[in-house]
């Protein structure tokens, strides 16, 4: 693949149907998250995970929450990590996008990928170049935080998302 992946209109519904466990709340499921290989999308998801000490592998964030531009939490500058910025155009997937999750999976160190676009659509490749186990968190707009946990079922289902776009 040489360009970027565009999500054309139909599917735009399809995507916001959670593609995991949608959880109101983190404290609820906690326990269950303390020994996994986490990725997390988004500021607000970021945020929450760092708040209660649970330290994700990976986190992509935008500084934006409902496509409204916020100031980065104190809790995600503090967060040491290695930091990649990259370039991703709302309703796209960037090559940026598919090499800096691809370069953050093969690293020992914790990575921030900060994203300069929206980061919506990178839990599409978080959930395509991840093995199996790994859990990848996402918001979902006024209702909570979706729980993926990777398997070969769901990464089929991204698989065929992924071949939509053009």
């Amino acid at each position: 693949m040489k360009h970027d992946l565009v999500l054309p209109k139909y599917l735009r519904k399809k995507l916001k149907k959670p593609l995991g466990r949608l959880v109101s709340n983190l404290d609820e499921i906690h326990d269950s998250l303390t020994s996994k290989y986490i990725i997390s999308v988004g500021d607000k998801t970021t945020e929450s995970l760092l708040e209660r000490k649970i330290l994700p592998e990976i986190c992509v964030y935008d500084g934006r929450i409902k496509r409204v531009k916020i100031e980065i939490p104190e809790v995600i500058k503090k967060f040491h990590a290695n930091e990649i910025h990259i370039k991703n155009p709302s309703g796209h997937l960037s090559q940026d996008a598919f090499k800096a999750i691809g370069e953050a999976l093969a690293s020992e160190v914790r990575t921030k990928i900060v994203v300069d676009g929206e980061e919506d659509l990178i839990t599409l490749v978080a959930i395509n170049l991840s093995p199996p186990n790994t859990l990848v968190l996402y918001g979902q707009p006024d209702e909570g935080i979706v729980v993926v946990e990777v398997n070969d079922n769901i990464k089929k289902k991204v698989e065929k998302i992924l071949e939509r776009m053009k």
